[in-house]
C-alpha cells in the first residue's frame, strides 16, 4: 500500500513512514458495484473504513422505512470511526454511491495501533468533533427552518464542502438525485422542486434539469438567517 495515499487520509497525517507502513500492512481493500450495501445500520461493527475511490453514501432507514442521507463521503475520508469508542453496533447503514473501492482496518487492530501511536486517536478525536459539527447544523436546520431555509441550507453546504471560496455564480457540484437532496433535508421530492422554483424565482438560484447555479449567494442566506 502507497504511504503518500495514507498520509492524505486526515487521522494518518502527522504519522511517520515507519507508523504508515504497519498501518498499511493491515489494510484490507474491497471493490463495491454501485448500490452495493458495505454495512447495515444495527450490524456488529467489525471494522473502520477508508474511500480509496470512489463515493460511499452514509443514511439512516425511519420506522416508516424511509432513507434520510446523512453524507456522502468521497476519496480519503473515513467512517465507522465512532466504534472505535465503545460503539458495538455501526450506528447507520452505508453504500456505495457508484462503484467505489474501499480499505478497511479491523477495530481490534487498529485499538492495537492506538495504544502505541496515540497521534492516530488524536486525528479521530478531530474528525469525529468535525462530524458532531456537521450533524448539529443537519439537526437544527430540520428542527428550527421551513422548506425553503432547509433547501438553502442544503445548497451552501454542499459548495462549502467542496470549495474554501464561494461567490455569485458557483456551481454546485453533485451527482445526487433530486429525491436524494430531499432525503437529506426531510423533505418529499416535491416540496424540495417547489422550494428549489421558489429560488430561482426569487433571483437566488438558477437550474435545470440535473444543474444548480447559485447566482445570488446574499439573496440566498436570506432564506438561512
Amino acid at each position: 500500500m502507497n504511504n503518500e495515499f495514507l498520509s492524505k487520509i486526515s487521522i494518518f497525517k502527522e504519522l511517520d513512514d515507519e507508523c504508515l507502513s504497519k498501518i498499511s500492512a493491515l489494510l484490507i481493500e474491497k471493490r463495491y458495484d454501485k448500490g452495493s450495501l458495505i454495512f447495515m445500520e444495527g450490524e456488529a461493527a467489525q471494522a473502520v473504513y477508508f474511500v480509496k475511490k470512489g463515493k460511499v453514501k452514509i443514511y439512516k432507514t425511519g420506522q416508516d422505512g424511509k432513507e434520510h442521507i446523512l453524507n456522502i463521503l468521497s476519496d480519503g475520508e473515513v467512517f465507522a470511526e465512532s466504534c472505535l469508542f465503545g460503539m458495538n453496533k455501526y450506528p447507520a447503514s452505508a453504500e456505495a454511491f457508484e462503484d467505489t473501492g474501499v480499505l478497511f482496518i479491523k477495530i481490534k487492530e487498529l485499538e492495537k495501533l492506538l495504544e502505541n501511536y496515540p497521534k492516530i486517536a488524536i486525528g479521530i478525536i478531530k474528525t469525529m468533533g468535525k462530524r458532531l459539527q456537521m450533524v448539529s447544523k443537519q439537526i437544527e436546520n430540520l428542527a428550527l427552518r421551513d422548506a425553503f431555509g432547509k433547501t438553502a441550507m442544503l445548497l451552501m453546504d454542499l459548495v462549502t464542502r467542496k470549495f474554501s471560496k464561494i461567490y455569485d455564480g458557483i456551481e454546485v457540484e453533485t451527482e445526487l438525485s433530486r429525491q436524494e437532496m430531499a432525503s437529506m433535508v426531510g423533505l418529499t421530492r416535491e416540496t424540495f422542486t417547489r422550494a428549489l422554483s421558489k429560488l430561482k424565482d426569487y433571483g437566488a438560484i438558477e437550474f435545470e434539469r440535473d444543474k444548480i447555479r447559485i447566482i445570488n449567494i446574499e439573496k440566498l442566506k436570506e432564506f438561512i438567517e
